[in-house]
């Protein structure tokens, strides 16, 4: 039986059968966070694979640049994260019915293809030359496309849109992701002023002390 399957067995049928994956997964009540969380994980990894790694004609910034694990703990989890949070907020407001659990396993779901198909194309860097480039973007392509056709439908099975309202949600998530990230960059600046407000006047007192 398709409904006796395990958590991973779940994660295969999304993948290759989304149409109907996600919502047997949702009729079903299935989908387990930590798998999700492993694949954030395993984003993050893919990330840094594809900007510390792969042959020399392709990568050779890598190599002489400094290593700086912001930018991309940004280009994995913040992104995943304001995805999770921005499309649940939005969809609430507009009667979707998925909750944040759910929008996070899908989305996480959403994204395998997407990190399988990263490292695979890295890999492929080592021994195919700038000629035969042609195959390493068809597979990073092939991975970015199959992910965002999961993300749809994983979209629409979890908050039970029709097509046309997924994809108007989805281009609202990332308005509302923008949003979310501006507001904590102003945020950071914010709080970084006030402390070197007081730590300003901790330093004049102190000296004055010592004077």
């Amino acid at each position: 039986m398709i409904y006796d399957m395990t958590p991973v067995q779940w994660l295969k049928h999304v993948i290759f059968h989304p149409i109907d994956g996600f919502e047997d997964m949702r009729w079903k009540k299935q989908g387990s966070l930590k798998i999700a969380l492993v694949i954030v994980f395993f984003l993050f990894v893919a990330q840094v694979v594809k900007s510390r790694f792969g042959g020399f004609a392709y990568n050779m910034y890598a190599y002489t640049s400094l290593f700086s694990i912001i930018p991309i703990l940004i280009q994995s989890v913040v992104y995943y994260g304001t995805w999770v949070v921005a499309n649940w907020a939005l969809c609430t407001l507009f009667n979707g019915e998925g909750k944040m659990k759910r929008v996070a396993i899908y989305t996480a779901y959403s994204l395998v293809p997407y990190i399988v198909c990263s490292i695979i194309s890295v890999f492929m860097t080592y021994f195919l030359t700038t000629d035969e480039s042609i195959w390493i973007s068809f597979i990073s392509n092939l991975g970015l496309y199959w992910s965002l056709l999961l993300l749809i439908f994983g979209m629409k099975a979890c908050h039970q849109y029709s097509f046309s309202q997924t994809i108007l949600s989805m281009i609202f998530t990332v308005v509302g992701m923008l949003l979310i990230l501006f507001l904590f960059v102003l945020m950071m600046s914010l709080f970084q002023q006030v402390w070197l407000f007081f730590y300003t006047i901790y330093t004049e007192i102190l000296y004055r002390l010592r004077a």
